[in-house]
C-alpha cells in the first residue's frame, strides 16, 4: 500500500477516529471495465454485424422480389429501370411496385413507359422501338433540279436530298420540268442512314416544225413566244395550242397533240387578212345591231368586219324607226359610225268599267280612263287603278298605223279571288266536278200537306253559303275500279250493272267514303273521313279533301230554282217529262213490281251516266238512275225548331247514313219527288254516289 492509498476504517477502530489523519486519494479509472467496452465495439464485431444484416436483407429481398423482363426489338437495346432493380440475365430483379423504364438503341427512337410489378408473379413486356427516319439522295441523269414525291406527296428536298423519310417500302417519284417522271419502289431502311437513288430522266418533249403562209408569224404556246415561222420548236408532251399571229392578219390557233420523243411537222398555216374594226354608237343607245342579217349585240358596240366586201348593217330599237347602212372596211382599219334613230308613236285609248279610274303607264301616273295616249311604238306596261277594286294590268305595243283600245274590267277583291278559282276540275279517277257557289237560304224537306210525303221529310231552315265542287255525274264503274280493280257491280236477272260507263252500285257507304279518301291521297289533300284499321270512325269538317255531298248541298243542287224548291227533277207537275231521267218504265217490268206505263227511258236497269238532260246547274242524274249515298248520318228532326242551320254537315255518331234521290227501281209518287229521303249502310244494286269537295 502506498502512502496515498486510503486505509479502510473498521468498526472496532472507531475510538481512534479522533487521532487519524484523512488524506485525499487520487481517482484512477478501472481498467478492467474499460477494456470490456472496447472489445464490444471493435471493427471486427461491426463487420460481422453488417454482414449479418446484409445477408438478412438479401434473403428477404430474394424472397419477395420478382423478375421484370423486357423483350425488345432490336434485341441489343439498352434498358434503364428506375428504383432498386438488379440486373439478372435478360431481366431485372425488383420488388413489387411501380417502375419507370427507358429503352434506347442506336438508330431508333427511345421509348419510355411505366410498368406495375405485383407480388403475384413475374412481369414480362414486349417493346418494339421505331426506327429513326432515313434520308434519300437522288442523283439525276442529266443533273437537273428535281422535286421528290414519296407515295405521291411531295417532300422537302435540297440538291436532291430528301431528309427524314419514315422507314419502310416507299414509292419514290422524281419530277422535273421538260422530263418524264421517274418512279421506283424502294425500301427506306431508316436508322438515320442516307441512301442513294440513281434517276435516269427521259425527255418529255418532241420537235415540232411549224410554218405559215406568209412566213414570219410569231409562234406562241401557252403565253410563251417561241419564235417566228418557219420554226422548229421543242413542245412539252400533251395537248398544246399553238398560236400564230402576224400584223394585219387574223391570229390562228392550232391544237397540237404532242407525244414525247415523236417529232412531227405541221401543215403550213394560211393566215388570212385581219378584220377591220367598226366602233358603232347610236342615239339613243341600246339599239340592236345586225350584220348581214346576223344579230351582233346592242350599241355601243365594236364590230369586227372582214375586208374586201360590203356589209349590210341594220339598227333597231322599240319605239324607233329602224336604220340601215352599208359599210366597206379595209384589213386592220379602225372606223367610227354614229347612228341617230327617230322615235315612232302610236295612239292608245284606255277605257274602264267602272269608269273614272287612274291610268299608270310604265309605272307613272299618265291620266284617267277615257283618254287617248300618244306613246312610243315599243312595249309599255299599263296599270288601271280605282279604289275598292283590284288593279288591272296589261301591256301594249302601240302602232303608228292604227289606234288601239284597251278596256279594263275592274273587279272587286271578292270577284278577283273567284276569278282565280277554276269553274271545273277533274278528280284523280277521271270524273268532272263543277264549282257551286250557293249563297242561298231555303227550306229543306216537305210540307205535311204534300202528296206522297214521308214522316222523315221534316222541314228545316238552311243557310248554304260555303262554296263547293260537286261531281257532274255519279261515280262510274270505270272510275271506281281505278280504286278497287276487282269490284263488280254485278247484274239483275241477267241485266248487267257492271259496264264501264254505268254508275257503280253494290258499294256500302263506308266503301264510298274510303274511295273519297283515296282521291284525297292521290291529290295530296287532307282526308275528310277519319279511319281506324280501314273503318270510318268520324270526319274532319275542316279538311280540304274529297267527300260525299252533304244533304243540304244535294238538296240545293237538286231542288233550288230561282228562290223556290223544285218538286220533281223535271219541274213541279206530273206526268214525267220525256228524257228527264232513268226510272222504272216498261223496260224494267220484268225486274220491279211497279212501272211507269206511259214513260220510256230505254234501259231496264241502270243507264250510262249523263244519258239524260242536266239540270240548270249542269248536274246529271240527281233524280233517277241510282239513288245516292249522302255524307250526313240519318236523323229525323221534330220540325218544331225554326232555327236556321248554317252549312250543316250532320252529327258525328250514328248507325245509318242518308240516301237521296230516286233510282231505276222507282215509279211511285213518293220516290220520284226530290224531297224523298231513305237511309241505310249496306250495299244495294240501286244505290251509288257522287263526290264533292269544299273550296277553301
Amino acid at each position: 500500500m502506498t502512502a496515498k492509498e486510503a486505509v479502510p476504517v473498521r468498526g472496532n477502530d472507531r475510538a481512534d477516529d479522533d487521532f487519524s489523519i484523512i488524506e485525499p486519494v487520487g481517482f484512477t479509472p478501472v481498467q478492467v471495465e474499460s477494456g470490456g467496452r472496447k472489445l464490444l465495439l471493435s471493427p471486427r464485431a461491426l463487420t460481422i454485424a453488417g454482414f449479418l444484416l446484409l445477408g438478412m436483407f438479401a434473403l428477404v429481398y430474394l424472397l419477395i422480389a420478382r423478375s421484370l423482363i423486357f423483350e425488345t426489338k432490336p434485341a441489343d437495346a439498352d434498358i434503364s429501370v428506375s428504383g432498386l432493380a438488379l440486373r439478372l440475365g435478360d431481366g431485372h430483379l425488383v420488388l413489387p411496385g411501380h417502375y419507370s423504364y427507358t429503352i434506347s438503341a442506336t438508330g431508333y427512337l427511345p421509348k419510355s413507359g411505366e410498368v406495375e410489378v405485383t407480388a403475384d408473379g413475374h412481369s414480362r413486356h414486349a417493346v418494339t422501338l421505331e426506327k429513326l427516319p432515313g434520308h434519300l439522295q437522288v442523283i439525276s441523269d442529266p443533273p437537273v433540279p428535281v422535286r421528290i414525291l414519296v407515295n405521291g406527296n411531295e417532300v422537302a428536298s435540297a440538291n436532291g436530298l430528301a431528309k427524314n423519310i419514315p422507314a419502310g417500302q416507299k414509292r419514290i417519284t422524281v419530277v422535273t420540268e421538260r422530263y418524264l417522271p421517274f418512279t421506283r419502289e424502294i425500301e427506306i431502311e431508316g436508322l438515320d442512314n442516307t441512301q442513294r437513288l440513281q434517276a435516269s430522266l427521259r425527255p418529255a418533249w418532241a420537235n415540232v416544225r411549224i410554218s405559215s403562209n406568209p412566213p414570219g408569224a410569231t409562234v406562241t404556246v401557252e403565253g410563251e413566244i417561241l419564235g417566228t415561222t418557219p420554226l422548229n420548236a421543242e413542245l412539252i408532251q400533251g395537248d398544246r395550242v399553238v398560236s400564230l399571229s402576224l400584223p394585219q392578219h387574223k391570229t390562228v390557233e392550232i391544237p397540237v397533240a404532242v407525244t414525247a420523243g415523236v417529232d412531227q411537222s405541221l401543215a403550213p398555216v394560211d393566215l388570212s387578212a385581219a378584220d377591220g374594226l367598226l366602233r358603232v354608237v347610236s342615239t339613243p343607245e341600246g339599239a340592236g345591231v345586225t350584220v348581214d342579217g346576223e344579230f351582233r349585240g346592242h350599241t355601243p358596240l365594236e364590230l369586227e368586219l372582214s375586208p374586201g366586201g360590203e356589209h349590210r348593217l341594220r339598227f333597231f330599237k322599240d319605239g324607233y324607226a329602224s336604220v340601215e347602212r352599208t359599210v366597206d372596211i379595209g384589213a386592220g382599219v379602225e372606223r367610227d359610225l354614229n347612228i341617230n334613230l327617230n322615235a315612232v308613236y302610236g295612239r292608245v285609248r284606255i277605257t274602264s268599267s267602272p269608269d273614272d279610274a287612274q291610268v299608270y303607264i310604265d309605272g307613272r301616273l299618265a291620266g284617267s280612263t277615257g283618254e287617248t295616249f300618244n306613246l312610243p311604238a315599243r312595249s309599255h306596261s299599263i296599270l288601271v287603278r280605282k279604289q275598292g277594286f283590284e288593279d288591272y294590268e296589261t301591256s301594249v305595243v302601240p302602232s303608228a298605223k292604227l289606234e288601239q283600245t284597251i278596256r279594263a274590267v275592274l273587279l272587286t277583291a271578292e270577284q278577283a279571288r273567284w276569278s282565280n278559282i277554276p269553274a271545273e276540275i277533274s278528280h284523280p279517277a277521271g270524273g268532272n266536278m263543277k264549282l257551286m257557289r250557293p249563297n242561298a237560304q231555303f227550306t229543306m224537306g216537305s210540307s205535311r200537306r204534300e202528296q206522297g210525303r214521308r214522316a222523315n221529310e221534316v222541314l228545316r231552315q238552311i243557310s248554304l253559303t260555303r262554296a263547293f265542287y260537286l261531281g257532274t255525274t255519279e261515280v262510274t264503274n270505270r272510275e271506281y275500279r281505278r280504286y278497287q280493280r276487282a269490284h263488280s257491280s254485278s247484274h239483275v236477272n241477267g241485266v248487267s250493272l257492271d259496264n264501264d260507263d254505268l254508275p257503280v252500285v253494290n258499294v256500302s257507304w263506308a266503301d264510298a267514303a274510303l274511295f273519297c279518301n283515296w282521291l284525297s291521297e292521290r291529290d295530296g289533300l287532307n282526308p275528310v273521313y277519319l279511319t281506324e284499321r280501314d273503318r270510318v270512325i268520324g270526319f274532319d269538317a275542316g279538311a280540304n279533301g274529297y267527300r260525299l255531298p252533304t244533304e243540304a248541298e244535294w238538296a240545293w243542287a237538286a231542288r233550288f230554282d230561282q228562290g223556290s224548291m223544285r218538286k220533281f227533277p223535271w219541274g213541279n207537275d206530273l206526268p214525267v217529262r220525256s228524257n228527264s231521267g232513268n226510272y222504272a218504265d216498261n223496260h224494267a217490268a220484268q225486274l220491279v213490281p211497279a212501272v211507269l206505263r206511259t214513260y220510256s227511258d230505254r234501259y231496264a236497269a241502270t243507264a250510262p251516266v249523263a244519258s239524260y238532260s242536266a239540270n240548270g246547274l249542269g248536274i246529271f242524274d240527281l233524280g233517277g238512275n241510282v239513288s245516292e249515298w249522302i255524307h250526313d248520318l240519318y236523323t229525323i228532326g221534330t220540325g218544331l225548331s225554326m232555327r236556321r242551320e248554317e252549312n250543316p254537315v250532320g252529327p258525328q255518331d250514328g248507325d245509318y247514313h242518308v240516301i237521296r234521290g230516286s233510282s231505276w227501281r222507282h215509279a211511285g209518287l213518293t220516290e220520284l219527288r226530290l224531297s224523298y229521303r231513305d237511309y241505310g249502310a249496306e250495299p244495294r244494286n240501286d244505290v251509288g254516289f257522287r263526290v264533292a269537295r269544299w273550296v277553301n
